[in-house]
């Protein structure tokens, strides 16, 4: 019998099985199926496809799901590692791609713990801007109140101290052009605007998403004021959920970054058209000081022009009208004319001169 048993033992190789790590396994698998869950559920909310409360919920299983797969992943390493087993390479998988979907959580977890729990806040605590048209929308289940929130004051207050109103040193109609462009740049969606008005406060209310979950949140802006000051206040407030991770206070900031440059960019157009019409207004009272020089000009050389003597050195007492209107005129007389004048002084000179050799010959010959 011990002979037969030895020959088939020669005859059929032992085979050694190992045992795979099924927590390993649905480490893996439940990892692949949440972080699927996870992506679906971002895409479907990103593109509108279904509402924030849901999105919420989802993601919210997701999450469990990606702790429920570290947790089987961490267990079945320490067991592959005491027991022997298999399936260490899926467990690290499962870990990691858990870990990768609960990064974005992990990302927020210190504004969660150290930011109070407040889903809007404002720059004016006692009279906070009301919400007009975007009221309708936001009512219903899972939706916060469009009504301010008295509750969240001391809390804000304590949290966000620098969220105060922008007193700006302009007519009220340039600091709504500056918060619309400021709106305008930071590409909010504008529900509805009032431009301000005789005794009447301006007026945006628009919506802002976040950029990579595409959370909706519901700002209004007002702008009232007198004379040649104003004053911004703003309100964000989250449209769902009960923590805003700092988000709004951190949209005020942004906001009122953007209406000082807007505002600023004014001041300095402002400054260069004055410089531009003082400048203007400089070249003209030069053009129009050399128009009138160069008008009194032949007044000044007439005035300063010498009266003729005669060659004798003998000043002529009567001046023939003629060249009383020439001078008057600014100008001397003719060439023909001085000419015609020269001809009977020549001829005069030329007989004084035959008279005065006749009688030098006559002296001569006695």
């Amino acid at each position: 019998m011990t002979s037969r048993i030895d020959a088939l033992s020669e005859k059929t190789p032992l085979r050694y099985y190992l045992h795979q790590s099924r927590k390993a396994l649905w480490s893996q698998r439940v990892a692949l199926l949440f972080i699927l869950l996870f992506a679906i559920t971002f895409g479907l909310h990103r593109f509108g496809m279904i509402q924030t409360p849901v999105a919420m919920k989802l993601f919210g299983v997701s999450i469990v799901g990606a702790l429920i797969a570290v947790g089987l992943g961490l267990t079945s390493l320490i067991t592959i590692w005491r027991e022997g087993h298999t399936g260490a390479g899926k467990a690290v998988a499962g870990v990691l791609l858990a870990a990768l979907m609960l990064a974005v959580p992990l990302w927020s977890l210190p504004n969660l713990l150290s930011l109070p729990r407040i889903h809007e806040v404002t720059t004016d605590l006692d009279r906070p801007p009301a919400f007009d048209k975007l009221a309708v929308v936001r009512s219903g289940e899972g939706v916060n109140p469009a009504a301010y929130q008295k509750t969240e004051s001391p809390l804000q207050l304590k949290a966000y101290p620098d969220i105060v109103p922008l007193p700006v040193s302009r007519p009220m109609a340039d600091a709504y052009s500056a918060v619309r462009e400021a709106v305008k740049n930071l590409e909010w969606n504008v529900v509805a605007e009032q431009p301000p008005g005789a005794g009447r406060s301006g007026m945006i209310e628009a919506v802002d998403r976040s950029m990579i979950f595409g959370f909706t949140d519901d700002v209004v802006i007002r702008v009232s004021g007198a004379g040649r000051e104003a004053r911004v206040d703003v309100r964000s407030s989250s449209r769902h959920g009960e923590h805003d991770l700092g988000r709004n206070a951190e949209r005020v900031r942004e906001l009122f970054t953007e209406v000082k440059t807007r505002l600023t960019d004014i001041e300095k157009n402002e400054t260069m058209e004055k410089a531009v019409t003082l400048r203007e207004q400089r070249m003209q009272k030069a053009l129009n000081a050399k128009e009138r020089k160069r008008k009194a000009q032949p007044k000044t050389e007439l005035a300063a022009k010498p009266v003729p003597a005669q060659a004798s050195g003998v000043v002529q007492s009567s001046i023939a009208p003629s060249d009383l209107e020439q001078a008057r005129l600014g100008r001397g007389p003719s060439r023909s004319e001085a000419q015609a004048a020269q001809g009977p002084n020549r001829q005069q000179r030329r007989a004084e001169r035959n008279r005065s050799l006749r009688r030098f010959w006559e002296q001569l010959g006695e």
